[in-house]
């Protein structure tokens, strides 16, 4: 392919010069259209890597793809533009687009059986039980502990059932469109996943399966319940509150139910807390657990390890009448018990005044006996959901680790100033910590959906709907709840500080107050000493940046900085941005050097009728000339379309310039090497040359002993937006040469120009700047190449350079176009 590609270049080269230019530069519009896509497309993966902005892998994966095609075919232009030179870029693009793949490459969902888990096999099968139903599963190996009976639909059921129904593609394409922060298009998209399941159907070998175990684990008409057990569920993370748990079902509405639980994995909170805690969606696959219905009396959980009274050397029995439901929704404030942290737990009576929602105290030592054993076992502090049938006999029905507080909301704090008094204290801990922000009173579901950033909520009680929005709040006051909700926990988790008292009359909208979560108080104003943390909305989960870790230097990381370096070249690309930033420099150095002295390929260029002593002949790319300029050998500036040519021409061509009316501007040092009076003054040979477009202009003008070379795009992609510059030669001695080139660096860096020389040469460019900037910096070029054409024979010293700036810089400004 390439050895057709480079035999073609030259061929073009001998026989059809006029043909190379016209490739080359379709060639270069091309690779500067991808280029700012690419540039786009590096900005928002670089926000999704470090952890910015968030969204779902499916996105990263997606876009990154994306970046992959418009960088290859940017190494596909500029080889085009030059193959001889850049013949290998491919090469080096296809290896680092090799890794990228592999670093990126998502884990594909196993579909195959078992489908169906008994209670005791699902202890040891967590990647296809999930974490509910394998911590439970190894709970019931324990001798003694009272689990009720239970099978799981396994992880692979859910990827079957997915697979089964022809819903991958679907999922996939909502999956990345994905962004945490965009709480409508999260609701429409999490919407319409559910609603893809909720109509899909459960495979027969799975639906025969779950009757079954139905069938096997209840008498006559008992009620079961459907829970999720998520593959990440109730682990490092808690996913507490996120998904759905269907209780009281009949057991032949068990299938519904089952949908009704996989649904649940796509509800706006549960996808924006597995994206806001690096997880992918085949990382959280939907287990199912299927128990019976426990006839609760009474019913709460547990926590193994408790601050809330003694420090962290006691126990917390939360406990409410009939189904603990209420309690973990948030919106029942329960009873509570405190225990010792002993092999036989006392009842500290000083730390339980309430006990109506609890068991006798028999049965909570009997709890408490239980909880010790499962911490011990599982080797860590435990979450423990319980319940006491009508006939007084308990039950263990979930065990997941403890999300304790972050050790920087357990530090002590420093002794508040005696003038600072509380708002309102004696307040429940639901979480600790401190937060600073303006009240805010999120009562109903609008009022949450428009909650603003840094806000401390005030709320009737922790629902879980407000799961979706904690990146946002600095603090929670709510009238009912308690540390046993499922909000509690995950505020634990993000360090955001809860209170639970009936304090929002004390309160009003806007008004800035501290939350103080270690000791349950509300303070007014920012009370620094209070603040022992910095807000965690601007900080990251840690497995959100890790999981990119590999991918971010291999796409979006920069390391050609310096065009001038030895490094600068394919070999030393190391990621896909590094290929971005070589192709679009070569590129433009490419069509900076795209015409030489001799004119090749002008053959079929028209000469520009103008007032101004100048031999120029100019050829239209594409949309250069207005329609009308004619089919003849000759054109005026009127002919021009050009943007960039007519912002130059209007500076060049400015009436306050004197031009000499006898002495034509063209190549004057060729002409006397070559003259012998056998060159007429409009020859092409020493001519002044113009390549045009709509929106671009290679020019490059002969004045006498000197040159200059404009390259520039003008147009409404700021992106692609240039200037490069090269100013050469003179026709007065060296010193006087570089004074004229010191009086131009001065003038091009004032309007922020960057600028470079070598001996008697100036090179300097600008670049992404507005299209009115770039105009306007061309009009300013334009009338420099003017004003300097013969400066050099009258430049005696620095300072008279630093007058004529000062000059030049207020007569360029006083003719604004």
């Amino acid at each position: 392919m390439y050895l057709k590609q480079l035999f073609r270049h030259w061929t073009y080269q001998v026989f059809a010069p006029g043909t190379l230019l016209r490739r080359k530069y379709e060639a270069f519009k091309s690779l500067l259209a991808h280029d700012a896509v690419a540039l786009e497309l590096v900005a928002d993966l670089e926000e999704m890597f470090y952890g910015k902005r968030l969204a779902d892998r499916q996105r990263a994966l997606w876009m990154t793809n994306r970046l992959s095609s418009a960088v290859s075919t940017m190494a596909g232009q500029l080889v085009e533009m030059n193959p001889t030179r850049y013949m290998d870029l491919p090469e080096y693009f296809r290896k680092i687009d090799f890794y990228v793949h592999m670093a990126l490459e998502l884990e594909q969902p196993e579909v195959g059986p078992p489908y169906i888990l008994s209670l005791e096999e699902a202890g040891a099968l967590p990647r296809l039980a999930g974490g509910k139903a394998s911590n439970l599963g190894r709970a019931k190996a324990l001798d003694g502990i009272p689990v009720p009976p239970g099978f799981v639909v396994t992880a692979n059921a859910f990827n079957y059932f997915i697979d089964f129904n022809g819903l991958g593609e679907e999922i996939e394409k909502r999956l990345r469109q994905m962004v945490v922060g965009d709480r409508d298009l999260l609701a429409r998209l999490t919407a319409e996943m559910q609603e893809l399941i909720l109509a899909a159907d459960v495979p027969e070998e799975i639906a025969r399966g779950i009757r079954y175990g139905v069938s096997e684990i209840i008498e006559g008409d008992d009620l079961i319940a459907v829970r999720s057990s998520a593959l990440a569920e109730d682990g490092e993370i808690s996913f507490a509150g996120q998904y759905a748990s269907e209780l009281n079902v009949q057991p032949n509405d068990v299938l519904e139910a089952y949908k009704r639980v996989l649904a649940g994995k796509y509800c706006p909170r549960a996808v924006a807390y597995r994206i806001s805690n690096g997880l992918t969606d085949s990382e959280t696959a939907m287990a199912v657990l299927v128990i019976p219905m426990v006839d609760a009396d009474t019913a709460g959980v547990l926590y193994t390890r408790d601050p809330d009274c003694r420090g962290r050397e006691a126990m917390g029995v939360y406990g409410v009448r009939g189904l603990g439901h209420g309690l973990v929704d948030g919106s029942t404030s329960p009873d509570k018990a405190v225990l010792t942290r002993e092999t036989t737990p006392r009842l500290d009576a000083d730390c339980t005044p309430d006990v109506g929602g609890l068991p006798s105290e028999e049965s909570l030592v009997r709890l408490g006996q239980l909880a010790m054993r499962l911490e011990e076992a599982f080797g860590r502090p435990q979450d423990i959901e319980w319940a006491e049938d009508v006939t007084g006999k308990l039950y263990i029905l979930q065990t997941r680790p403890l999300q304790e507080e972050r050790e920087e909301a357990l530090a002590a704090p420093e002794p508040l100033p005696m003038a600072v008094r509380p708002i309102a204290e004696g307040l429940e801990r639901a979480s600790t910590g401190a937060g600073c922000g303006k009240v805010y009173f999120a009562s109903t579901g609008e009022r949450i959906a428009q909650i603003p950033e840094g806000a401390v909520v005030v709320t009737p009680s922790l629902k879980p709907s407000l799961l979706t929005f904690i990146g946002k709040m600095n603090g929670v006051i709510a009238a009912t709840g308690s540390r046993a909700s499922h909000f509690a926990s995950v505020a634990r988790e993000s360090g955001v500080p809860v209170v639970v008292g009936d304090v929002g009359d004390q309160l009003a909208q806007g008004r800035l107050v501290t939350v103080d979560g270690t000791h349950g108080a509300v303070y007014d104003g920012c009370v620094e000493e209070i603040m022992t943390r910095a807000r965690e909305g601007q900080q990251v989960s840690a497995r959100v940046v890790e999981q990119y870790a590999k991918v971010a230097p291999l796409t979006v990381r920069l390391n050609l900085t310096d065009p001038q370096s030895e490094d600068f070249t394919p070999m030393g690309c190391k990621s896909l941005h590094d290929v971005i930033r070589f192709c679009h420099e070569k590129s433009v150095n490419e069509m900076f050097a795209v015409m030489d002295k001799k004119g090749r390929g002008m053959h079929t260029a028209k000469r520009l009728e103008t007032s101004l002593p100048l031999v120029m002949y100019v050829l239209d790319l594409g949309g250069g000339f207005f329609a009308n300029a004619g089919e003849g050998k000759t054109v005026s500036p009127q002919d021009i379309k050009c943007r960039p040519m007519w912002a130059l021409w209007y500076g060049l061509a400015d009436d306050r310039v004197q031009w000499p009316s006898r002495l034509t501007a063209m190549d004057w040092e060729e002409f006397d090497k070559v003259s012998g009076g056998i060159f007429s003054f409009d020859s092409k040979l020493l001519a002044s040359y113009g390549l045009i477009s709509e929106d671009y202009l290679h020019l490059m003008v002969r004045f006498g002993y000197h040159f200059s070379v404009v390259d520039a795009i003008c147009g409404p992609e700021q992106g692609a937006n240039y200037i490069n510059f090269r100013f050469k030669g003179g026709g007065a001695g060296f010193d006087q040469r570089l004074l004229r080139l010191e009086f131009i660096r001065r003038v091009l860096e004032h309007y922020g120009f960057e600028t470079a020389t070598r001996g008697d040469m100036i090179d300097a460019k600008c670049a992404r700047l507005p299209e009115n900037d770039i105009r306007r910096l061309l009009m300013r070029l334009g009338y420099l190449m003017a004003v300097t054409r013969l400066m050099d024979m009258r430049m005696d010293d620095e300072e008279q350079v630093a007058a004529e700036v000062e000059r030049f810089i207020n007569d360029a400004e006083s003719r604004d176009g």
